[in-house]
């Protein structure tokens, strides 16, 4: 193919059927055309170009609902019925179009065929909660007229009240094969695999551009997958590496540093998840969760409460009441504040890694005196299943969803989270505070930092 060759596909069907809807999760834009309940939203053609390789794209065609197909096949059928058009169906519906009818009473259908015309092929969207009623059946064999196949898209599948297997059969018997099932709203994984598939079967002059499109297309949803991990390894580290080193001070103090580190951990996760949302396509209002909700930039469920924990499925050992990670003597290393406020970072004092007496007597000179405080495992644990949860959510959700995704921590997805320990990685980055960027005085960019996050990052993607 030309470096300039592009396939015109119009995407037809009745009104609300979810012809933007499919536009939007397919081109992955929120803000493509417009969404609503009520009839004929889209009035007009709209054409938007969808890039695949440096020499192919697609120009796609968003087009008017259909809503008096019956209508339309009653006077092709009536007033145009010459022997020439008999085998003709081009030139019937090109008579058609010409009529004055056509012209007035007929002007959203007759912009739709136009287009289907000039186009090379044609999706039609169908919505299979629909039952198949004879207007449906009438606008098919008005559209298969035109002489350009017709790929029938079956959205909305994943509904409770979807008739699939009904719109199938209905769909071969005016023989339409090639069938997609693609929610727009909830797009299978290999959603668009299957439409460029289908439009390699009807268009097999463009089957080795589409195939090189389909592993381009691939490619970006593998490297958008692989950058979200690395939004959540470089998360991970920063928190884990992450400490307040302080004298032996009152309780109000050592109450007001961990107040300080709690609000720092909640902010950096907040900068992930909106991260992660511009990276997926969406806004901040495209997500209210349940336990992972946001309100006045916050998480409206606290990450350091004990039910958070336990809605993931997190267990905390001897329970964040009772000093998990410093032991009975965290009271005196931390002044006098209670174990509750202590464990609830996850403080450990003194010994702030493990196995710390082998570190040497000139490091115990210098930590003597002080304490330490670093987020516990079961914070990081959580914060690392809240964000894969995220991240397997948005690779699931198409944009034309209406309504804010709603994650709850006991969805099906969640059976899906690793049940394993934190990787060794973030163990080790509790030895290195230069790597968490929440430690200002100490933070270090290095190259061993980078391979860190990497590393991490693989780890994250393979434990799915």
């Amino acid at each position: 193919m030309s470096s300039t060759d592009w396939l015109h596909i119009a995407v037809v069907g009745h009104t609300n059927a979810g012809k933007t809807s499919l536009l939007r999760t397919l081109l992955q834009r929120r803000d493509f055309g417009q969404v609503a309940a009520s009839p004929s939203t889209t009035r007009d053609v709209m054409c938007t170009e969808m890039i695949l390789t440096e020499q192919f794209g697609l120009a796609l065609y968003d087009t008017p609902g259909l809503e008096q197909g019956s209508e339309l096949f009653d006077l092709l059928n009536s007033e145009f019925t010459s022997e020439a058009y008999r085998h003709d169906g081009p030139k019937q519906l090109t008579a058609l179009l010409n009529s004055t009818s056509a012209q007035f009473q007929f002007d959203q259908e007759a912009k739709v065929i136009r287009q289907l015309m000039k186009c090379d092929a044609a999706f039609y969207v169908i919505d299979v909660r629909d039952p198949v009623l004879p207007k449906l059946q009438d606008e098919l064999s008005l559209l298969s007229r035109c002489g350009r196949p017709l790929i029938a898209v079956l959205n909305f599948t994943e509904a409770a009240n979807q008739q699939l297997a009904r719109w199938r059969e209905a769909l071969a018997k005016v023989h339409i094969h090639q069938q997609v099932s693609f929610d727009a709203v909830a797009p299978p994984e290999d959603g668009a695999n299957q439409l460029f598939e289908s439009l390699a079967v009807v268009l097999p002059h463009a089957r080795a551009a589409l195939k090189q499109a389909l592993t381009n297309f691939q490619q970006q949803q593998d490297s958008r997958r692989r950058q979200a991990y690395l939004l959540v390894a470089d998360l991970l580290i920063d928190v884990a590496a992450y400490q307040r080193l302080l004298p032996v001070a009152e309780q109000q103090q050592v109450a007001e540093a961990i107040s300080a580190m709690q609000q720092q951990v909640r902010q950096r996760e907040q900068l992930t998840l909106q991260s992660i949302l511009v990276l997926y396509g969406f806004t901040e209002a495209d997500a209210v969760f349940d336990l992972l909700a946001i309100a006045q930039g916050q998480w409206q469920d606290d990450l350091f409460a004990a039910e958070t924990l336990k809605a993931f499925g997190i267990k905390t050992g001897l329970g964040l009441g009772t000093g998990a990670a410093a032991g009975a003597g965290i009271d005196v290393f931390l002044g006098g504040a209670s174990l509750g406020a202590a464990a609830a970072i996850g403080a450990t004092v003194g010994g702030v890694y493990q196995g710390w007496q082998s570190l040497g007597k000139r490091l115990l000179n210098h930590w003597r005196g002080y304490q330490t405080l670093q987020v516990q495992d079961a914070i990081v644990a959580l914060l690392m299943r809240r964000q894969q949860l995220l991240v397997k959510s948005l690779q699931r959700r198409g944009h034309a969803a209406q309504q804010p995704l709603q994650l709850e921590p006991m969805s099906p997805l969640r059976q899906l989270l690793p049940q394993h320990d934190l990787p060794v990685l973030l163990d080790d980055a509790r030895h290195q505070p230069q790597w968490s960027s929440l430690n200002p005085e100490h933070y270090q960019p290095s190259r061993v930092r980078e391979q860190a996050c990497a590393d991490l990052q693989v780890q994250l993607q393979r434990s799915y």
